[in-house]
C-alpha cells in the first residue's frame, strides 16, 4: 500500500551526470529518512535523470532499498523534440534508464507521466502488464490524465485483468488560477472526477497539496488569488484552535477526503517534512472540508 505522505523530489539531483553526488544531498537524504520518510515521487525527466542518480548513490551506498517505496514515472514528452512519448517503446525505454539509474531491479508504482489525447492505450496497457508480469513494476498508474482518459484506460486496464493503481494529479486546498505546467492536470472542484475517486476507490495522489508553498504564506501568482487567501485565514484559523499548523490542515484536507488520498510534498528541511507527516494524525469531517473550502457550515 502506498504510504500516505511521500516526498517530492524534482529539485533534487544535477543534470550533471559526471561526478560524485553531492554530499549535502545525501545527507538530506539521511535527515529526512531518520524522521520516517520511506515513500518518494521520482521521475525520468527530473534533473534530465540527475534525481533517480542521486536516489541510486543514496540506495547504493544505504543498501536501503527494501525499506523504500519508490514511485518513478516515464512517457513524459520531450518539448519539440518529441512531443508524442506515450508509446510502448518510449515508456520501455523511460522505464530501463529508470530502473539502471536507480540501481534497482524494480519499481515499487510506475505512473504515466503525461498524456497524449491522440495515443491510443491498448498497446500501453499491455506493455505496462508485460512490465508488471515479469517485477519490473509492482505497480502503475497514471499522472496528469483528465477524467475521460482515466476512465478508458481504467476499462481497458480492468478487461485485461490489470489495475490502475493510481492516478496523480493536482489536488488541493488551493485551487489553481492557471496551470503551472504544461499538460498538468488538476482535479481540485471538479466534482466529477472526485465522485469517479470516491465511486472506484481508485488512490488520488495529489501533488502539490500546499499550493507550492501558498499554505504557508509563500507568495505565487498561480495560487494567490481572493478564494484562496480566504481559504488560508480559515485554515489559519482551525490551524490555531486545533493546536496544529496550518501546513498540517492543508495536508489533512486532501486525506480526509471520502476516497483513498495521498499527498506528495516536499522540503528541504527533516523538521518540516516531520511535520507533513504529522498530518496523517489531523482527522477532518465532512462538515470541515467543507467549511474550509466554503465556509459553509451545517444547518
Amino acid at each position: 500500500m502506498t504510504p500516505r505522505v511521500i516526498v517530492g523530489t524534482s529539485s533534487l539531483g544535477s543534470v550533471v551526470p559526471l561526478g560524485p553526488p553531492d554530499p549535502r544531498a545525501l545527507r538530506y537524504l539521511d535527515e529526512i529518512f531518520e524522521v520516517g520518510c520511506r515513500a518518494f515521487d521520482l521521475a525520468a525527466s527530473y534533473q534530465v535523470g540527475g534525481t533517480e542518480r542521486l536516489f541510486g548513490a543514496w540506495i547504493a551506498s544505504r543498501k536501503n532499498r527494501d525499506q523504500l517505496f519508490l514511485i518513478t514515472k516515464g512517457a513524459h514528452p520531450f518539448p519539440i523534440v518529441a512531443p508524442h512519448r506515450l508509446t510502448p517503446r518510449a515508456i520501455e525505454d523511460d522505464l530501463d534508464a529508470s530502473l539502471r539509474r536507480l540501481r534497482t531491479d524494480r519499481v515499487d508504482l510506475y505512473l504515466l507521466h503525461r498524456d497524449d489525447e491522440g495515443a491510443p492505450l491498448e498497446p500501453v496497457v499491455a506493455l505496462l502488464a508485460k512490465r508488471r508480469a515479469r517485477g519490473d513494476i509492482l505497480a502503475w498508474g497514471v499522472s496528469n490524465f483528465a477524467l475521460g482518459r482515466l476512465e478508458a484506460i481504467d476499462a481497458l486496464a480492468r478487461a485485461a485483468g490489470e489495475r490502475v493503481a493510481a492516478s496523480s494529479t493536482h489536488f488541493s486546498l488551493y485551487g489553481w488560477s492557471r496551470p503551472p505546467f504544461p499538460g498538468s492536470v488538476s482535479v481540485a472542484g471538479d466534482r466529477a472526477a472526485l465522485a469517479f475517486h470516491a465511486r472506484t476507490s481508485m488512490p488520488l495522489l495529489a501533488w502539490s497539496p500546499l499550493g507550492a508553498g501558498f499554505a504557508t504564506g509563500r507568495a505565487t501568482r498561480v495560487y494567490d488569488h481572493a478564494e484562496n487567501r480566504a481559504r488560508r485565514e480559515r485554515a489559519r484559523k482551525m490551524a490555531r484552535e486545533r493546536g496544529v499548523s496550518p501546513a498540517q490542515i492543508a495536508l489533512a484536507y486532501v486525506l480526509s477526503q471520502p476516497f483513498p488520498a495521498r499527498v506528495i510534498v516536499a522540503s528541504g528541511a527533516a523538521a518540516r517534512m516531520r511535520e507533513n507527516l504529522g498530518a496523517v494524525d489531523v482527522h477532518l469531517d465532512a462538515a470541515d472540508l467543507r467549511w474550509l473550502a466554503t465556509a459553509e457550515t451545517a444547518v
